[in-house]
């Protein structure tokens, strides 16, 4: 992401808990989750506020990151042949398609 949208998903951040944000605070959460894409930070904020009530910290916006990017793999479908578990599809070894495979 870059710095601006680092500085908007802190922005969600401190509507949720009213912290006190500046450069050097923005500077460290982009020095921390600024490998993530912005859209699945923001997400990840939404989730965590949706399923607990810690305090949220960086660590909680990159574990929520993962999840959200692991469930859109999962709803966008397979990508792996069943016989050659993570082999990608179409599996040249057995010549599996995606509408042959099961998730």
């Amino acid at each position: 992401m870059t710095l601006d949208e680092c500085k908007q998903v802190v922005a969600k951040v401190q509507l949720g808990d009213n912290r006190q944000v500046d450069r050097l605070v923005i500077m460290e959460w982009f020095d921390t989750i600024g490998h993530l894409n912005a859209a699945d930070a923001i997400a990840a904020v939404k989730m965590h506020r949706q399923e607990s009530t810690d305090y949220l910290q960086m660590a909680h916006v990159i574990r929520n990151a993962v999840r959200v990017r692991a469930k859109r793999a999962i709803d966008s479908g397979p990508v792996y042949c069943r016989t050659h578990d993570f082999y990608p599809l179409p599996c040249d070894r057995c010549k599996e398609y995606p509408e042959e495979v099961s998730f």
